[in-house]
């Protein structure tokens, strides 16, 4: 089982409606004509892929700069905070 979980992560909650819907796409296209079932099961798969929900470590060393959403950092600089956060004029 832990071959099977290290290579499908598990999916988003949010997700499960729109696989289901992708699989009802994909079988009434089986039912219309075959080639088109098999390019359902692969936006099938592909939307399977997108809700995917792996596990994350986040790594905690100094000097570290994280980016949130598996993005990428894509500037460094000393900015002054939003207003909201109450934090004056410390940049």
């Amino acid at each position: 089982m832990e071959v099977l979980t290290s290579i499908f992560a598990p999916i988003h909650r949010e997700g499960h409606r729109f696989i289901a819907m992708f699989i009802a796409v994909t079988f009434v296209l089986f039912l219309i004509y075959d080639p088109l079932g098999w390019v359902g099961v692969l936006l099938t798969c592909w939307c399977a892929y997108f809700f995917r929900d792996p596990a994350r470590i986040t790594p905690e060393r100094s000097g570290l700069v994280i980016s949130p959403a598996d993005g990428v950092v894509s500037a460094i600089s000393k900015v002054p905070p939003p207003v909201e956060l109450d934090m004056y004029n410390r940049k």
